[in-house]
């Protein structure tokens, strides 16, 4: 296990090195490495396939935490409706659009309406920690930046709703209708973010009882998994209640923060006044002043490190991921549904490339959303890499199901090409107009 350990912490470290000196993005390197690991020792392997699934639900609400953890709730508004149309009708018409293609490309399987939105969910869910590594090598617009990490992480609520309370259902026999599926959605949508609200004030109520970094850190991740397991316990949209009470604690405890900020720069500003005048003033009151500043400061460092901290936990989380996937999945299962995989990478990609030409258009033409050029089109086009969420959805599919075996290997498969494709398109992307970028920046800035 010690050995594993460290070949676990050895490519997270050489992932790190080489997306921050190469601009390589971690997740390919995490996935390239992974694999590489598995087959020169596969002895090694770090759970089997009966346990990978406790594996991935045990990792999703800290990938998810530490993504929530990105977005502030102001932001969230001001783009709110943009996000609402990329993560939730975008993905209710990705789905209808894959049940027509799915009928076209994939008849010899008969695959039944409900195993078709299954399919679709969970190749349709992104991976918001890979979005969110590529951006963090580069500079791009906030509003940008804020919409493809939103999207990536709301986008994953909702295929997570599709799949879980719409397509298994179907899949065991359950007729649903056009109305059952209006109600269920809103059910589990408003009680979802109501347990996540009152998780997340617990949270805030509790961290204003504490001031201890360490403290922070642990509740930080007991505010995630809470919200996850009453929701789950209810029968509710776990990873949704996760995104609400992190973004509600974060919103709250960063308001605490921000006063201590503005407290810092005043306290500054007496002192350099202090310092070139030459009023003198008492050396208690200088003592105070100075004793306050080194503690705000001290606070707000701490609480960047805790960020830092609830980061690198992400990306020890997802290299787990990825060498777990890698010790389950068979090259020759991958190799067997080739057509199929490349076949549902080539329509996934066709139906976003779509979905996301209708944002542009829309957005263009309604105030309150953001305009988009082609530039931040192609951005969101390849921002849509998959990843642990479809695993998660795999292992949920109903037993004895009988196309088990394809739905692996197409998942999988697209995850991985799109990954390596997606990632180093977006990448290039980015290089290619980085000027343009650089301008933006600049722009939002001033």
């Amino acid at each position: 296990m010690i050995l594993t350990l460290l070949a676990l912490l050895t490519i997270l470290f050489i992932s790190i090195e080489l997306q921050k000196y190469f601009k390589i993005p971690s997740p390919i390197s995490l996935i390239g490495l992974s694999y590489t690991f598995y087959y020169l020792f596969p002895s090694m392997v770090l759970f089997s396939e009966e346990t990978f699934a406790e594996l991935v639900l045990f990792l999703i609400p800290i990938l998810i935490a530490a993504d929530a953890l990105q977005l502030k709730l102001e932001d969230l508004k001001k783009n709110a409706l943009s996000l609402i149309y990329l993560a939730l009708f975008s993905v209710a018409v990705s789905v209808a659009f894959g049940i027509f293609s799915a009928h076209t490309f994939f008849a010899e399987y008969n695959l039944s309406t409900g195993a078709i939105i299954a399919l679709f969910a969970m190749v349709l869910a992104t991976d918001p920690v890979s979005v969110v590594s590529v951006f963090s090598s580069f500079k791009v617009p906030h509003k940008l930046a804020i919409l493809a990490e939103g999207e990536s992480l709301f986008n994953d609520a909702t295929a997570l709703i599709i799949f879980m309370f719409i397509a298994i259902p179907m899949m065991n026999g359950v007729h649903i209708g056009a109305l059952d599926v209006v109600i269920v959605s809103l059910k589990v949508i408003s009680v979802s973010v109501i347990i996540g609200l009152i998780i997340g004030f617990i949270g805030v109520f509790i961290m204003r009882l504490t001031s201890d970094p360490m403290s922070e850190l642990v509740l930080i991740l007991l505010t995630a998994y809470g919200a996850f397991e009453v929701a789950e316990h209810w029968h509710m949209a776990g990873l949704l209640a996760v995104i609400v009470a992190i973004i509600t604690l974060n919103t709250m405890t960063q308001k605490s923060f921000d006063d201590k900020e503005r407290r810092v720069m005043k306290a500054k500003n007496i002192v350099n006044r202090a310092n070139k005048s030459k009023k003198v003033f008492s050396s208690g009151f200088m003592s105070g002043i100075t004793r306050k500043l080194s503690s705000d400061v001290s606070s707000l460092e701490r609480h960047k490190q805790n960020l830092n901290y609830v980061a690198v936990l992400a990306l020890l989380a997802n290299t787990f991921l990825f060498m777990s996937m890698a010790s389950i999945v068979h090259i020759d299962l991958l190799l067997k549904y080739q057509t199929e995989i490349l076949l549902m990478f080539a329509i996934t990609t066709i139906i976003r490339a779509f979905m996301m030409g209708t944002f542009a258009l829309t957005s263009n033409k309604i105030r309150k959303m953001t305009n988009i050029g082609f530039r931040w089109w192609s951005v969101l086009l390849f921002a849509g890499i998959k990843g642990g969420l479809s695993i998660v959805m795999l292992q949920m599919l109903p037993k004895g199901f009988e196309h088990k075996e394809m739905f692996d290997a197409i998942v999988i498969g697209v995850i991985l090409v799109s990954t390596f494709v997606y990632a180093l398109v977006l990448v290039g992307i980015i290089m290619l107009n980085k000027k343009a970028f650089d301008k933006e920046v600049d722009a939002e800035v001033h």
